[in-house]
């Protein structure tokens, strides 16, 4: 019997990716956007599959937490085969809006449990936003999405919402100006507000904020740490996923103990299209920098001239990995790229907006029941 539903679970996950292309087009306001509503119809669905599961295998509990404990990536890319029955409904539920915690009627998404981190007990989404005020961050913003950035040093626009934390950028040396004014030099600004500040962005990489791991550590001495003085919660330079980047941030542990020692959390970036591999290497950083990890920017995108994703292909990957993000106790924060206009370069279907609102992807990432 579990064997005839999961077939019919995976023929409708089948069908639903295969139309997302076709779904994450539809006008906003026809989307089931009443997220918050007890009544909705993802509720009713959730309820649905929940009890219909629980006939068949008992009532799933909370499979999702990891243990702080278990450090090795093969334990917790592995913890999915002791809950093997529960993949398709957890699969499920993160299509419709995420993994829930609860019974068939009351529930919650897993935040950051840990306390002392910046997002204790809030949602660990984002939205990396270069928008400025060109489209209303209000639309954007429902219970699971906590924080933002704008790979600068200002949020672009004003007023920003109370509900949610900005984090300052440090992009590189061409923004230290711009950084030291409106951060450095305004501490106590309603945007600082929130005391979180990002490193240099993508520091491996040219045509980005290449440096030397000297150069980082200089340039995050003397505009960065100061603001540990001040409660600020510090997250590293970010490198990409290529082999460099790993070699880079070790060189850069190494060189700047002092620095590194006062880091918070350390940022990543990916660019794949496999979500084993993207799992195996947010753990492997985790693994090696002991740190929690926020993963500032990835979509499913082969940079390598390898095949790219399709559009139900790109909308799995990114249902897989935000319930896998919420999951895991290490990852603090993560941030897709796609809520933008212009993509740069980056496959078209990883957009989680349509013209100036939120498409039907981003509204199955962020939906909170």
């Amino acid at each position: 019997m579990k064997l005839l539903f999961a077939l019919a679970l995976q023929a409708f996950l089948l069908s639903a990716a295969v139309q997302a292309s076709f779904i994450r087009r539809r006008p906003h306001d026809s989307i089931l956007h009443r997220r918050n509503d007890d009544e909705s119809l993802l509720g009713h669905i959730h309820d649905d599959v929940s009890s219909l599961w629980d006939g068949l295998v008992g009532p799933h509990g909370d499979s999702s937490s990891s243990s702080a404990s278990d450090s090795s990536s093969e334990g917790r890319i592995a913890q999915s085969n002791s809950s093997h029955d529960f993949s398709l409904v957890n699969w499920l539920n993160g299509v419709l809006g995420g993994i829930w915690h609860g019974d068939g009627h009351h529930g919650f998404y897993k935040t950051n449990p840990s306390t002392g981190r910046l997002l204790a007990n809030k949602p660990k989404l984002g939205l990396a936003w270069p928008n400025g005020g060109s489209m209303n961050i209000t639309h954007f913003l429902s219970k699971k999405v906590s924080w933002f950035y704008t790979w600068d040093a200002t949020p672009g626009f004003s007023p920003v919402p109370e509900n949610i934390t900005f984090c300052p950028m440090l992009w590189g040396q061409n923004k230290i100006s711009q950084f030291k004014k409106h951060v450095l030099g305004n501490i106590n600004s309603k945007n600082n507000a929130g005391k979180c500040v990002l490193g240099m962005n993508e520091v491996n990489q040219q045509n980005q904020a290449k440096m030397s791991e000297a150069e980082a550590c200089f340039m995050m001495r003397e505009n960065i740490m100061p603001l540990k003085a001040h409660d600020f919660y510090v997250v590293s330079p970010v490198t990409t996923n290529a082999p460099s980047g790993m070699r880079w941030m070790k060189k850069f542990r190494k060189q700047c103990s002092d620095v590194w020692d006062n880091v918070d959390a350390v940022a990543v970036h990916y660019y794949g299209t496999n979500t084993t591999e993207f799992k195996q290497y947010v753990s492997e950083w985790h693994d090696t920098f002991n740190k929690p990890v926020w993963v500032t920017e990835y979509a499913c995108q082969d940079f390598n001239g390898g095949e790219q994703c399709s559009d139900s292909e790109v909308y799995s990957f990114h249902m897989e990995m935000a319930i896998w993000f919420d999951k895991q106790n290490f990852v603090e924060a993560y941030a897709p790229f796609g809520v933008m206009r212009n993509l740069q370069g980056v496959n078209k279907a990883n957009s989680l907006q349509q013209g100036r609102e939120p498409n039907f992807m981003f509204n199955s990432i962020s939906s909170v029941p």
